[in-house]
């Protein structure tokens, strides 16, 4: 149940800061944290139809005091986003707004 509302508040932020990207804010986003794992479903500005993220696996790591998440498996069936988030995504750290670190 903790999961949908925390989903429902990762789909507000990323529509909030991410406008640009996401064609009429279309984008959901299911997360299971219990698993650290997430699939969103996004349809991106220019694009037709929308297409699936798995988020296969995440660490939350914390770092004197501030905490970072590391996605270390993901994938797309859009094989050039695949491409694109694996190398811009995968294995880095990225430190996490207040709400989303209490969140994961």
């Amino acid at each position: 149940m903790f999961d949908k509302f925390k989903s429902v508040a990762l789909e507000g932020y990323i529509k909030n800061k991410f406008p640009q990207y996401l064609e009429n804010g279309e984008i959901s986003v299911d997360l299971k944290t219990a698993e650290a794992k997430c699939s969103v479903k996004v349809r991106l500005a220019g694009e037709e139809k929308p297409f699936s993220i798995d988020i296969n696996h995440y660490d939350v790591i914390e770092k004197d005091g501030e905490k970072y998440l590391c996605i270390t498996d993901l994938k797309s069936e859009r094989k050039w986003v695949d491409c694109a988030l694996n190398d811009f995504l995968k294995n880095k750290e990225f430190k996490l707004p207040s709400f989303a670190a209490s969140a994961l």
